[in-house]
């Protein structure tokens, strides 16, 4: 069986059009590697890519487009407002199809020693890589985000990195690589205020180690602009590690119920990147009470592309 990897890749540049080209270019129209989408984002200043392929020709594009956000992207000179620690922020890597996630953590292991060989940034492990508990998630390895941690890492043994020296990359930083068993869902609520106190509270009323719900780990109120009017407002930005066990539905009614606390209306939900299909049939079966998919027959069974796949092979 063909095996296939899927990776949600994060670079820190969201506004320079020649610098997103050149590296969105490593993956387009690359043989075994489909470029499933990207969306630079000019508030945060980053650029999520997702791809999808063979495992080798995944780790070629993803090499290849990491030398491009090396040669290109300053961290002295960039200041998104998304948390980030380098100009390849995160590498993540997930099994799609008849790979194992033991096969994907080596994957994940040997890329980011070769991007250290290669490039000379240092490397944290996350996920499966994670070379201790408190960086198996995103937080603890970003706290202080580039800034903090490039002066952090001089005097303080516990935030060094896995790979390289004590000291984070002149112009890169650092990359933060690692496999995960199920991909998160990033999701945005879009709150009608530009009271970025109010978008803070909110968030910390979902982020798990402030009393939300255990699988988000990485959420946070920011000031953004709203995609249909243009109109200046704020979101919380959920980085959802099981949507499966915690519900797009369940964050969405939370925060809409605890937004109307402070006479603030919630105008959109937002799915940013791909997403499993299950998380959206969850949500489909919770809002419209369905029956049919709880019954004899099984979500799966009654989504007519599962059958087509299937026979696709």
């Amino acid at each position: 069986m063909a095996q296939y990897i899927l990776s949600d890749p994060n670079f820190s540049d969201g506004t320079r059009k020649d610098v997103i080209e050149k590296i969105v270019g490593e993956f387009r129209d690359k043989p075994g590697v489909k470029l499933i989408g990207y969306e630079p984002d000019a508030d945060f200043d980053r650029l999520p890519v997702e791809i999808l392929g063979r495992p080798e020709a995944v780790r070629e594009a993803l090499l290849n487009a990491a030398g491009q956000a090396y040669q290109h992207i300053d961290m002295e000179k960039q200041h998104g407002r998304h948390p980030r620690i380098g100009a390849v922020d995160t590498i993540e890597i997930y099994p799609a199809k008849g790979i194992t996630i033991e096969e994907c953590r080596e994957f994940a292991e040997e890329l980011g020693k070769e991007l250290y060989k290669r490039f000379d940034v240092p490397i944290f492990f996350t996920g499966k890589n994670a070379r201790r508990p408190d960086r198996e998630g995103l937080t603890a390895i970003r706290k202080g985000n580039y800034e903090g941690l490039r002066d952090a890492v001089l005097t303080d043994p516990d935030r060094a990195p896995d790979l390289g020296p004590a000291k984070l990359h002149p112009t890169a930083g650092a990359t933060i690589v690692g496999a995960l068993e199920e991909h998160d869902a990033y999701f945005n609520v879009v709150l009608d205020t530009t009271d970025l106190a109010i978008a803070r509270k909110l968030a910390s009323y979902v982020r798990g180690k402030t009393g939300g719900f255990t699988n988000i780990q990485g959420v946070i109120g920011l000031p953004n602009t709203h995609r249909r009017t243009g109109k200046a407002v704020t979101i919380v930005s959920c980085e959802v590690s099981n949507p499966l066990k915690t519900p797009l539905h369940r964050i969405y009614n939370l925060l809409k119920a605890e937004a109307a606390r402070y006479g603030v209306n919630v105008l959109a939900g937002q799915v940013c990147g791909t997403i499993a299909a299950e998380v959206l049939v969850q949500t489909a079966e919770w809002y419209l009470q369905l029956e049919g998919i709880n019954g004899p027959w099984d979500y799966k069974s009654q989504i007519l592309e599962n059958h087509l796949l299937e026979l696709q092979g």
